[in-house]
Formats: C-alpha cells, structure tokens, sequence
C-alpha cells in the first residue's frame, strides 16, 4: 500500500512541473487587437484573457499582411494581430508580427 501512495505522489508532483517546459525552446504568440501603435512599441490586448502586452519593436521586426511586408507606421489601433515574441521572456520583443485582413464595412 506504501508502494502505491509513493508511486501516485510522485506521479503528482511530476504532472505538476510539466506546464513549466511545456513551451521550453518554442517560440511564443499573443493574438489580439493592437489599442496603441508606434515605431517604438505596440501595446496588444489578448484575445484569451484580455489582457494588455506591451511589445517593443526593432528594425528587426518583421512585419506583413498575408505575403505583404508593411513597416511599424502601417500598423494601426484596431488591428488584428498575431505577434511572435520569441521565448516569450520580458520584456517582450517582437520578432514577427502577421496582420489580419482589412475588415470591410457594408
């Protein structure tokens, strides 16, 4: 019976580190909606939990709409956005950013 009570407790304890690396050498993404944009920084609200990322940009950055490449100026308070930030690690620092297509207003 001991066996067993030490085999589930450790069983437990190893489920319970796994969410810690499950994203270990990944690079991570915040989708949401751009509510500030600038050649310096844009600031994203999460479509998950709606919260706000505040993400940096480089000259590095990346930055399309479908095949499309655009600059930090085309980015626009309202967009829709897919943003690569790397290892995800603070402060947050886009590598690529993707831009949803233009809605259309009837």
């Amino acid at each position: 019976m001991h066996r067993r009570a030490f085999v589930l407790a450790l069983t437990l304890v190893a489920v319970s580190f796994a969410p810690a690396f499950a994203h270990e050498g990944h690079d991570h993404k915040i989708t949401g909606t751009l509510t500030e944009a600038s050649a310096e920084k844009i600031v994203v609200k999460e479509v998950k939990d709606g919260a706000l990322s505040t993400v940096t940009l480089s000259a590095a950055t990346k930055i399309t709409r479908g095949t499309k490449a655009l600059k930090a100026a085309d980015l626009k308070v309202g967009d829709r956005v897919v943003v690569n930030v790397g290892a995800g690690k603070t402060p947050l620092a886009a590598k690529a950013i993707q831009v949803g297509a233009a809605t259309t207003t009837r």
